[in-house]
């Protein structure tokens, strides 16, 4: 009996050791891999321990052909980019699948990028230029069941060669002319990505991680600067956050543009990571998704929170670190203000993905503004606590709103249903109106009184809208927190001193609806409308030109359900007043009637109106001003002395809709002006004075812990 314990005894410790070994919640890939580079071939053995038995279907590229496996499988289905496959009842948890063909998706594109096809892209390829293999690719078979899945990687290629995956570096055995890659990943992740190039690499560590850069032209200086900026975001976010995921992270080069973060790396073009301004734009945010997207997963069906903590914590931080997260975040108000309405919104947690300027709107900058929200309620402290423990709970694991609402929950001790039930699970946003401001003086108190309005048509928002007081004898500014769970609600407010001006909400604080008096025009107000009138210049030699690129907005934006005509100069009695309106060309009767210089002159610097003049008359401008009857809708206006360079136009308007003038130069249209017009006023602002005027900036504004240092 003893002999037969000690047996057993023996037995279970093997069972654990072998099950320590691979983790049986997540499927595990063991792939050998071989590839002919020249001819685009990919062969694969894939030997797959399955977590659950009841795993039986899975997708795989459609141009790899299964030639060899330990079971018979069932085609089940086709789709573009993938095959069904079936696996019979009852089989083990065990699968070898031997598969092999080519991975050559948009070869021909890819191959001949020009500044006109600059956006190609692929879903995976091999060949002389470089390797892009990822969970887009599907070359390695991803079940229906498992969202997650960890792997490991052999695979032989060329010595002048150099392979990345998010797993680590087992070994890299070289031979003659080989070199022999074993990669492992222990942790659980959302997909298998192998990429591949004849990079120079560059290395630095900081705190254990182990910073690569990978250039396709060996170049030192660029290196360091990577490996610098890095350096300075991983020891932000490492105290922020927690510890960096991986124990690399890797910038790589890649043979055509793009911008992609992946787990543990990012994939950057050659022109976009050479841009002067990315290092302090896009980089931090994509190397903040190895955080939030890339070891937290989301959870897609339960909706996408990882860009707006994104956005709030790269692109918002460092807006916040130079001083100008309010006119941030007043940009993101503005794009949900002009791109979403009561047809096309849904709630935060529907949001999956970007696919055009209304889920943008929605997943970005009113997410973004939500977390905002949370960290005025709480303050920076319990804020990033509150995500840092939901980061220490999600590691590598699929997450949801859920998991965030529970985070907070548990480091604030508050029941957080009613915020999240507002915010994330259901539609809209709040639109604020100040009126019936009075103030009376009795004996030696002063007594604010004023109503805040909602004015949607949809429900009532519980709302805390921020209320900056500004006090006449001592020059400061006092901060109010204002609750409001009605439609209108009245505040008595009482000081010792004179109150002069009240400001709701002036630095975009809360989630809301912005009224046009608060913002600048911008194009995004144009390209947001439902309605355009495009009027063309009908006794312009470029008539034609203009009237090709409003034939391009004709057919791209009607996909949208927007109602746009064309119409020429000569045709037209008056502009439109109740939509958005083009007048393009210089030579357009009706481009006198927004005179920059007649509407602007006291309040933009002269260099920048004659740079606006200089564009006008010798390169390309476009800019968007109110239209002048009607304050809710606008005006846009483009003239170009280069006229093979307006039908590339529309695809500048995306990288500067936050914009209310922008101008280019030359055949490339090279970027040279870019701002926004000055707002006069806010039906938010009312100043109770008497005085001619006052200088504001003499006011003390009280201090706020809403700093990340």
């Amino acid at each position: 009996m003893k002999k037969f314990l000690a047996l057993l005894l023996t037995l279970l410790t093997v069972i654990i050791k072998i099950n320590a070994q691979t983790d049986q919640s997540h499927n595990n890939h063991c792939l050998t891999v071989q590839m002919n580079i020249q001819e685009s071939l990919i062969d694969v053995t894939d030997t797959i321990r399955l977590s659950k038995t009841e795993m039986r279907e899975f997708y795989l590229n459609s141009n790899l052909r299964i030639y060899e496996s330990n079971y018979e499988l069932v085609e089940t289905g086709f789709e573009k980019n993938y095959k069904k496959y079936k696996l019979p009842d009852n089989t083990g948890n065990i699968l070898v699948i031997k598969y092999k063909g080519v991975i050559a998706n948009n070869k021909e594109g890819i191959q001949h990028i020009t500044h006109a096809n600059m956006f190609e892209s692929t879903t995976g390829i091999i060949f002389e230029k470089g390797i892009y293999l990822s969970g887009e690719t599907y070359w390695v078979p991803y079940f229906k069941n498992a969202d997650l899945m960890t792997f490991s990687i052999h695979v032989s290629i060329k010595k002048d060669w150099l392979l990345v995956t998010q797993g680590e570096l087992i070994s890299d055995n070289i031979t003659d002319s080989v070199i022999n890659y074993s990669f492992q990943m222990k942790d659980p992740t959302n997909q298998v990505c192998l990429i591949g190039n004849k990079w120079t690499k560059y290395t630095k560590n900081i705190k254990d991680v182990d910073i690569n850069v990978y250039l396709i032209n060996p170049d030192e200086n660029l290196a360091k600067r990577y490996l610098n900026a890095t350096s300075e975001y991983l020891n932000i976010y490492n105290t922020i956050i927690g510890s960096f995921p991986y124990s690399k992270f890797d910038v790589i080069e890649n043979f055509w543009e793009t911008g992609y973060g992946m787990p543990s790396f990012t994939l950057l073009g050659k022109k976009v990571m050479r841009f002067p301004w990315i290092l302090n734009t896009s980089y931090p945010h994509e190397f903040l998704h190895n955080y939030w997207g890339n070891s937290v997963y989301v959870d897609y069906k339960n909706g996408n929170w990882c860009e707006g903590i994104t956005t709030y914590l790269a692109d918002h931080l460092i807006k916040e670190k130079d001083g100008a997260d309010n006119v941030y975040r007043r940009a993101q108000l503005k794009k949900y203000t002009d791109y979403v309405n009561p047809e096309n919104d849904y709630p935060v947690n529907k949001f999956t993905s970007k696919n055009d300027a209304t889920s943008e709107a929605i997943g970005y900058s009113k997410l973004l503004m939500i977390n905002h929200m949370l960290r005025i309620k709480y303050g920076t402290e319990l804020f990033l606590k509150s995500y840092a423990n939901f980061y220490e709970n999600y590691k590598f694991k699929l997450a949801s709103f859920h998991g965030i609402q529970k985070s907070f929950e548990k480091i604030t001790g508050d029941n957080l249903d009613t915020f999240f039930n507002q915010w994330i699970y259901s539609k809209g946003a709040p639109h604020i109106e100040l009126n019936n401001v009075k103030l009376k003086k009795k004996k030696k108190q002063y007594h604010l009184t004023f109503n805040l309005t909602q004015t949607q048509p949809e429900r009532t928002f519980d709302l805390e809208i921020p209320a900056y007081i500004y006090l006449d004898e001592s020059k400061t500014v006092e901060f109010r927190l204002l609750k409001i769970n009605k439609l209108r609600q009245t505040y008595n407010l009482s000081f010792s001193e004179k109150p002069v001006r009240i400001d709701i909400d002036p630095l975009f604080d809360v989630m809301r609806i912005l009224n046009p008096q608060e913002v600048p025009p911008t194009l995004s107000q144009i390209l947001g409308s439902d309605r355009w009138t495009v009027v063309l210049p009908k006794l312009s030699k470029d008539y034609y030109y203009y009237k090709n690129l409003a034939i391009t907005w004709l057919n791209i934006y009607k996909e949208q359900g927007k109602e746009i005509v064309l119409i020429n100069d000569n045709k037209l009695d008056e502009l439109p007043k109740d939509q958005s309106v083009w007048i393009l060309g210089d030579e357009n009767k009706y481009a006198k009637d927004i005179d920059l210089r007649k509407k602007y002159h006291a309040a933009l610097n002269e260099e920048t109106l004659n740079n606006i003049d200089f564009l006008n008359k010798n390169e390309t401008i476009i800019y968007t001003i109110a239209n002048p009857e009607n304050h809710n809708e606008a005006v846009g206006f483009i003239n170009s002395n280069t006229p093979s360079a307006i039908g590339q136009l529309n695809m500048k308007f995306m990288h500067y809709s936050n914009f209310s003038y922008f101008g280019f130069e030359g055949k490339s249209l090279q970027n040279t002006l870019k701002g926004n017009f000055p707002v006069f006023s806010s039906p938010l602002i009312n100043i109770m004075n008497n005085k001619e005027s006052i200088d504001w900036s003499e006011f003390r504004f009280p201090d706020t812990d809403l700093i990340i240092e």
